[in-house]
Formats: C-alpha cells, sequence, structure tokens
C-alpha cells in the first residue's frame, strides 16, 4: 500500500504518480490551452497539503474517510487527481468494481429511470460498486429528485464500506442550491482544498513540462518565467493550464532549436507575449458594461453609486493588468480621473476578491472572456 511519505515529498513540493491513469483521464487543466506531451502526475506544495493525506486514504480498499471531498476553482487539477486515484485504486483492487460519474449525468440517469421504469438497475448500478467518483457534483444544484436520491446512494455506501471520491467547485458547505442532509453527508468525510501551486510548486511543474517539451532554460530565466505575470490572467494565480500553455508556447517558438534560452532570451520572448496579449480598452469597458448591465458611459461618468463604482473597479483593475496602460492612460480613459483615484480603485477591486464571492467571480468570468477573445 501506498503511504503519503511515497509521494515524492522534496523541496517543498510533492508529486503523485498517476501514469496508471492515463488511460481514459480527462486532464481538464491540460484542457483546450495545450496539447503533445502531457505529465502525468499531481504536482502541489504547501497551498495542497492534505492532498498526499487524501490521496493516501482514497487508495485504500476500505475507506478511511467517506466521502473525500476535493473542492477548488475549475483549473487546478481536482478532476485529473481524482480520476487518476481511480483508476490507481483500480489497478491495486482489480477484482473490484469502480465506477466514475459526474454531476450531470448522475441527474439525467436517474431521470431517464423513473421515466422508464428502471430504478432498480440504476440503484444496482451506482449502489454496488466498490468505488465511486462524482465529477463536479456541484451540477446537482437544485435539482431536489436526484440530490434525495444522491443522499440514500451515499447512506448505502457507507454502510457498505465503500470508497467515494467527489469534486466540486466550492466546499459543502458553502455550496448554494444542496439541501441540508445531502451537505451534512458530504461534510461528514474529508474535504480537501485543492488550489493553485504556490512559486514553489509552479516551478517543479513547470520543471516537468519543459523536459516534457524538450526546452532548456538558464536558473536565471527559470526564476524569470516562474515569476512571470504572463503565467495566468489578471487577478489569479496559474493553474496547470496556464503553465502548460505557455511551455507549449515556448516550445513552439524553439522549434527544433534545443539551444538553451538565458534570460535576455527568454525577456525578450515573454514582451513578444505580453505585446501579443494586449486588450484594447474599449473592449474590456464595453464587456465589463455588459456584464454589470451598465452603459459605458456609466463607467466613465461622475456616478457614485456603489454597484458603479464596483464595476469601475474592475473595469480599471482588468485594464492595467491586460493592456499594460500606466496609472494616467488608464484613468484618462475612465472619465480623465487622476492615477490616484485607478490606483485606490485597483487595490479596492483586489480587497473585494478576497471577501465578496460576486466580485471574484465577475474578475474570473471576465478574465475567461478576454483570454478567450
Amino acid at each position: 500500500m501506498i503511504g503519503t511519505n511515497d509521494f515524492g515529498t522534496t523541496g517543498g513540493f510533492f508529486s503523485i504518480p498517476l501514469q496508471a491513469a492515463a488511460v481514459g483521464v480527462r486532464a481538464r487543466q491540460a484542457s483546450a490551452k495545450g496539447h503533445g506531451p502531457r505529465l502525468h502526475q499531481f504536482i502541489g506544495d504547501d497551498r495542497n497539503c492534505l492532498i498526499p493525506l487524501a490521496a493516501d486514504a482514497a487508495l485504500r480498499a476500505v475507506p478511511r474517510f467517506f466521502p473525500i471531498v476535493f473542492h477548488g476553482p475549475t483549473g487546478t487539477g481536482k478532476t485529473f487527481l481524482a480520476r487518476g486515484l481511480v483508476h490507481l485504486w483500480n489497478a491495486r483492487h482489480a477484482q473490484k468494481t469502480a465506477v466514475i460519474t459526474s454531476g450531470t449525468d448522475f441527474a439525467r440517469e436517474y431521470s431517464r429511470a423513473v421515466v422508464t421504469d428502471s430504478l432498480a438497475d440504476f440503484r444496482e448500478r451506482f449502489r454496488s460498486p466498490a468505488m465511486l467518483m462524482i465529477d463536479d457534483l456541484d451540477r446537482l444544484q437544485d435539482k431536489a429528485p436526484a440530490q434525495n436520491e444522491l443522499s440514500h446512494t451515499l447512506d448505502d455506501l457507507m454502510r457498505n464500506r465503500c470508497q467515494v471520491l467527489i469534486t466540486m467547485k466550492t466546499a459543502p458547505l458553502e455550496t448554494v442550491g444542496l439541501p441540508p442532509g445531502l451537505v451534512s453527508r458530504l461534510s461528514g468525510g474529508l474535504s480537501v482544498p485543492v488550489t493553485t501551486p504556490g512559486h514553489v510548486g509552479r516551478k517543479a511543474i513547470l520543471v516537468e513540462l519543459l523536459k516534457l517539451h524538450g526546452v532548456r532554460l538558464t536558473d536565471q530565466a527559470m526564476e524569470l518565467l516562474t515569476g512571470s505575470s504572463l503565467l495566468a490572467p489578471a487577478g489569479s494565480t496559474p493553474g496547470f493550464g496556464d503553465l502548460n500553455h505557455l511551455v507549449t508556447s515556448l516550445a513552439a517558438q524553439t522549434g527544433d532549436d534545443r539551444s538553451e534560452f538565458d534570460i535576455d532570451d527568454l525577456r525578450s520572448w515573454l514582451a513578444d507575449q505580453q505585446a501579443a496579449r494586449a486588450i484594447p480598452m474599449n473592449m474590456i469597458t464595453r464587456q465589463v458594461s455588459k456584464y454589470f448591465q451598465l452603459h459605458v458611459a456609466d463607467l466613465k461618468g461622475p456616478t457614485r453609486q456603489q454597484r458603479v463604482v464596483r464595476a469601475r473597479g474592475v473595469a480599471m483593475f482588468l485594464a492595467r493588468q491586460w493592456t499594460g496602460k500606466s496609472l494616467e492612460q488608464v484613468g484618462r480613459h475612465y472619465g480623465n480621473r487622476d492615477h490616484t483615484t485607478v490606483l485606490h480603485a485597483c487595490r479596492k477591486t483586489e480587497e473585494l476578491m478576497a471577501t465578496d464571492p460576486a466580485i471574484r467571480q465577475a474578475i474570473d468570468d471576465l478574465n475567461k472572456w478576454l483570454a478567450a477573445r
């Protein structure tokens, strides 16, 4: 049996090998942002310190925690990790059955079973396996019949001492639209935050990705790349998809030339990437006003209504991150405001991102739109 000490914890980061899980695993964090070679390991650091404990527990024949819930934003590797653990578990317990589904599919199959009078078959499928994984369980929000069915399913699986792995965007207690009974069941085991890695974890992931793509950097260039603002959209920390996208782009730049990138080479390449990524402020202004259901004139005008002030702050924050314009230039665009006003608005927006879920979601949604432009 693998233990937490077998996950290669060195230098402030850990690595969970998932080679046996490579076939059939949908590595979401590699997503459409980059193709080609992919890692078959989950790398994390002290930001994800509970993951080795959860992985060790998940690979046991009998659950130590019921259920194990991995929760965190899109792109942090929850699905890749959970599916990988299921495949590893299946390889170690080949005589047992594992089932992988999603919140959406569970609800759809339940509805179909009700309509076709095949609930017995449905329940046999989901209550008999020794391992059940449900991806994106929060998709069951406000689907009361399926939620009730899942509660009874979990009760049966717990009585039978089966393993259950769940992935969600938020912790059970923080998820809106789930009934108290289901929340209680989901919270009864181990809730594991899965977040984007810090500097140490980012560097470890980049090292492995660069090896896969055959790209060599000097130590100085490696430090510059690890700390680059290009690694992630504005207001967020980079996940695996962001890191993979940047390394894939860098590998495409080098082509067949496998000479070592020094810090000057990399700095020049990053500057070109930054220039290519720049977005016109007018585009940001239009999209922010549309998102908050305001007029462009509201963001540029004098009004001090709170909803307008917050939207204007978001627009200024994104403008600073995506356009490379100075505080003075951003201020002129938004109604000839001075640079101190812009600075205050950006700092206030950063504070709100830590305390206001609506602002945090707005930044996330707008970043995704801008990144996909």
